[in-house]
């Protein structure tokens, strides 16, 4: 009998968004009838080890990224590129080990540069093709964005979990670029899945999301506490945080998570008038599955938020303004004409990449 094929499945851990956008794969890889191996670090390990607990979990060091108080992220990433190679070079060696310890057949890296191997087929998932460089600085995108493609050339294919068609959620940042591999747009891929029969009914006016990484998270959510304590409205904040559990009314208006299951967000977010959020990627895959409607907040320096936030906003999908411009009574007022996107997200074209994948297992 033909043992169960293990295939390994490796997210960046900036933040959580690329965990989350994991598990639509893993639980159709689960279907299958594969073993699934997680390999990550930080919160992006905690989310996964709460979500699939009967998995096996794998620590592999993430790049020790610090993000800055001030300034663009991409400078800092520049000055921190030796120390990134070095950690990109260290998964690498330990990924060889963990092929033969755990007879991995194949190996899906969301973002992870070093998660490659000549021993069995490895996919590469990104929605960022291109780097975006600050204001003034275009010029360093194809240098930016030559880089990211060198690491990408060492993988099988690239799968895209975005639309083809009229620049999807992701816009020239994986549209209109070449990409050295066989690429795949897979659709968007959100942890949630809408339930049938009707959606809840109204119970928050507001819904923050506070995501992202360190020290950026934490000032996100000082600003929305102090706020939102001086406000009427009736709201419900996520933290960000599943390697805690924390559960409170901090005033009659107010209540505070640090994290909660797919199925509870889901519900909490269908149930709220208007959504705050980072403009990550994997947030905005999950509002436009829900249709709702959002203001977009770039972690201030990450550029490609900042894009992405601008893309939307010019589209007229989410409102947006920056951190320090913050305020909710004024976004509470301004976002009404943004109403959102509501985008199908269809598995076929994933699951037809992963029967391919098994096919040559």
């Amino acid at each position: 009998m033909n043992r169960r094929r293990n295939i390994l499945i490796a997210p960046l851990d900036w933040g959580i968004g690329h965990a989350t956008r994991c598990v639509p794969l893993i639980n159709a890889l689960l279907r299958k009838d594969v073993n699934v191996i997680i390999a990550s670090s930080g919160r992006a390990a905690s989310f996964l080890q709460a979500e699939f607990p009967l998995l096996k979990h794998i620590n592999i060091p993430g790049y020790g990224i610090r993000y800055p108080r001030r300034g663009k992220m991409v400078f800092q990433m520049l000055r921190q590129l030796p120390a990134i190679r070095r950690s990109i070079s260290r998964e690498h060696r330990i990924l060889d080990s963990l092929i033969d310890d755990h007879s991995i057949d194949g190996i899906i890296s969301d973002n992870r540069f070093g998660m490659w191997s000549d021993k069995v087929p490895c996919i590469y998932i990104t929605h960022q093709l291109k780097v975006k460089a600050p204001p003034g600085w275009s010029f360093m995108e194809g240098i930016l964005s030559g880089i990211h493609r060198r690491y990408i050339r060492h993988y099988d294919e690239c799968w895209i979990p975005d639309i083809e068609e009229d620049g999807g959620l992701s816009g020239d940042l994986a549209h209109e670029i070449k990409c050295p591999v066989p690429l795949y747009y897979t659709g968007p891929q959100s942890r949630f899945s809408l339930p049938a029969g009707t959606s809840p009914g109204k119970k928050y006016d507001l819904m923050v999301i506070i995501s992202g990484p360190e020290p950026q998270r934490s000032i996100f959510e000082e600003e929305i506490l102090d706020q939102l304590k001086k406000s009427p409205y009736i709201s419900i904040i996520l933290l960000g945080k599943p390697e805690e559990f924390i559960q409170v009314k901090i005033s009659d208006n107010i209540e505070v998570h640090s994290h909660m299951p797919a199925i509870a967000m889901q519900e909490a977010m269908l149930s709220s008038g208007l959504i705050i959020c980072r403009s990550g990627y994997s947030s905005i895959m999950d509002l436009s599955l829900l249709g709702s409607a959002a203001v977009l907040i770039p972690t201030p320096g990450q550029t490609e938020q900042e894009y992405l936030a601008a893309y939307h906003q010019k589209k007229q999908h989410y409102y947006t303004v920056t951190q320090s411009e913050l305020d909710i009574s004024q976004v509470m007022q301004a976002s009404g004409s943004y109403t959102g996107i509501r985008i199908r997200h269809q598995g076929d074209v994933l699951n037809e990449r992963i029967d391919e994948l098994l096919s040559r297992l």
